[in-house]
């Protein structure tokens, strides 16, 4: 039972974090629109990317699945962030500013919710081992304009999975909880 105590604790602590970085990507995607002068770009939608799962697909997935999934995505959100970051001290914005500050701070939290759920994960038993070489990233291709708008699609995307995740780990309390119930009611009712 305690190990269900933790783990509500974790998902609890996880919901928590990608709330805040929902609330930072939010500040940090307007600020990124204004600085680069992208503000038509927030109507076009972008194709592909891990976020683009259809609902039917994601609804039939077992939790175990879903929460590799997820882990899977802010491991690939990792890489995708520090490209950004890279292409942006560059050639956009010198390495300076409260933009390139705010792309450094949702890599570190990015990185450490990544940590979180492969814990939730060790924690649940879940053994599938990560593929640390998911979609490695093409460093040449691109000018200026490109590279403002795959950070932009980067940030926007991030947003997506991060309500996903929230989610996910609402849902994954709610069959942990109910399954400790079930648990729970089954030794009163042997008990003598």
């Amino acid at each position: 039972m305690d190990s269900e105590v933790l783990n509500t604790d974790l998902c609890s602590r996880v919901i928590q974090q990608l709330r805040q970085i929902r609330v930072d990507l939010l500040i940090l995607t307007e600020k990124y629109v204004e600085e680069h002068g992208l503000h038509n770009l927030t109507h076009f939608d972008f194709p592909g990317g891990n976020a683009s799962m259809d609902s039917d697909t994601w609804v039939e997935m077992a939790m175990e699945e879903r929460l590799l999934a997820n882990i899977t995505a802010y491991l690939d959100f990792e890489k995708r962030l520090m490209r950004v970051i890279e292409e942006q001290g560059d050639s956009l914005l010198q390495g300076e500013g409260v933009l390139h500050s705010g792309l450094h701070n949702v890599l570190r939290q990015v990185s450490v919710l990544r940590s979180q759920l492969e814990h939730l994960g060790t924690t649940m038993g879940l053994k599938k081992e990560l593929d640390e070489d998911i979609d490695e990233v093409d460093r040449a291709s691109g000018g200026v304009f490109e590279k403002k708008v795959r950070g932009y699609h980067v940030l926007r995307e991030l947003a997506i999975w991060a309500l996903r995740s929230v989610r996910d780990l609402r849902k994954l309390q709610r069959e942990r909880d109910n399954m400790a119930i079930r648990a729970e009611t089954s030794t009163e009712m042997t008990e003598p």
